[in-house]
């Protein structure tokens, strides 16, 4: 059986040299994992969503996914017995599955003393962040279905569309001719500044992270309030001030931090029709940093703010790809995107909540969950917030060498200083 290959699955492909394609996610419990009633959960979600169980075929007319019929619930949930659950889960995360691949995910269960873990890897082609904390719920509902000796099967699955089109469906017939035709591309800002990586060739998968208490980020929400500024805001600032000392040297003084757009707001009911990517870009320029924190918050708020009150946002530039993939053969049309749309240099995508009861297995406690977007390569770099339990995790996934790591992490520091700088101000 063939899958169509869907608009940013083929996109994801393309910037394939530019991340891993992967996107991560693991919790942390106290108790142990049933690893059976974790097999039939997953079992039911790849008989309910074949792309799980598909292979990526990069045909050069027309891409699409291959649906493997057979498969193996013990291959798709795995079980680890570890001495340290953290180093376990974040080397189970370094993994980067072959779009040709058997699989498009892979579910482990890690186990340590007493305590346990699940680490969940998936092809960042079949989904972006917010149907990946779907897919995550849904693992877990099943779950504890199973658990309490129901049918999976009962459990609604959201199954459907899964095309970029759904965008438009619930717009006037106006608005959604005129954001079918917003062609400008907005990936080319023009602006070239990049983190000061090394040149260093002895690379490999990293994570790295920054944690904020819930205190810290209920006077984050507080003090941003006072200066008519959301979180992300605030966010976006505190990574702009960090990062501007630590850039590879050159006259521009101008910064671009390019967020990642859910464009489900654009739907009535919020959801895609199936599982699926749905996302735009929404860049911020700040023309030169300037001053104390409050004066560069100000320009952010001002341009999120105009950015947001313009009822497209987000979907500009996508009519522009899917020409390009009407109008020229895949392999042509590949090349033609490459040259076009430039992938961003300096990310932020702030995934949100990582709801603490939709992701608890009956009878575990949960003491930490994160979730995280592709591994960048350089000179790429993301940083990728997500809230659990009212603490927030910053995280960079990056590929990268020692020296380059230590420049991360002084980079994660310079965030939370500007933070608590702005605190304190």
């Amino acid at each position: 059986m063939k899958i169509k290959a869907e608009l940013w699955d083929k996109v994801q492909y393309i910037f394939r040299n530019y991340y891993d394609r992967m996107i991560h996610f693991a919790a942390y419990y106290e108790g142990s994992l049933d690893i059976e009633a974790l097999r039939k959960s997953a079992t039911f979600i790849v008989d309910r969503f074949p792309i799980f169980r598909s292979s990526f075929k990069s045909n050069p007319i027309n891409p699409y996914w291959h649906v493997n019929e057979d498969f193996d619930s013990e291959e798709i949930v795995k079980s680890v017995l570890c001495d340290d659950l953290r180093k376990s889960v974040l080397n189970s995360l370094s993994k980067e599955i072959p779009f040709d691949g058997k699989y498009q995910f892979e579910i482990t269960a890690h186990y340590c003393r007493g305590q346990s873990a699940i680490s969940i890897l998936v092809n960042h082609m079949c989904m972006d962040g917010s149907d990946y904390k779907y897919f995550i719920e849904k693992l877990i509902e099943g779950y504890n279905i199973s658990l309490d000796g129901g049918d999976v099967a009962s459990m609604d699955f959201k199954v459907g569309d899964r095309g970029y089109l759904q965008l438009y469906k619930d717009m006037s017939e106006e608005d959604a001719e005129k954001a079918k035709s917003l062609y400008k591309n907005i990936s080319r800002t023009g602006i070239k500044n990049k983190f000061d990586f090394t040149d260093d060739e002895d690379c490999t998968t990293r994570f790295n992270f920054a944690k904020l208490s819930p205190q810290t980020l209920d006077s984050l929400k507080k003090k941003g309030k006072e200066h008519s500024a959301t979180l992300n805001d605030i966010f976006i600032t505190a990574y702009a001030r960090a990062i501007q000392p630590l850039l590879a040297e050159s006259d521009d003084k101008r910064i671009v931090i390019t967020s990642m757009k859910n464009l489900r707001d654009k739907i009535t009911s919020h959801q895609s029709d199936a599982m699926t990517n749905l996302t735009g870009f929404m860049p911020c320029v700040i023309d030169e940093i300037e001053g104390d924190f409050v004066s560069t918050l100000e320009v952010v708020a001002e341009k999120t703010r105009l950015a947001k009150d313009d009822k497209f946002c987000g979907l500009y530039g996508v009519p522009l790809l899917a020409l390009a993939f009407r109008l020229f053969p895949y392999s042509i049309s590949e090349f033609a995107i490459k040259l076009g749309y430039e992938n961003p240099l300096v990310g932020m995508s702030n995934i949100g909540i990582i709801d603490e009861e939709k992701i608890t297995p009956r009878g575990l406690k949960s003491f930490d969950a994160f979730m995280t977007g592709a591994t960048k390569f350089k000179p790429y770099i993301q940083l990728t917030c997500t809230t659990f339990d009212n603490e927030l995790t910053m995280c960079i996934a990056q590929k990268c060498s020692d020296e380059d790591e230590r420049r991360i992490r002084l980079l994660l520091d310079g965030v939370v200083n500007q933070l608590n700088d702005f605190l304190q101000s």
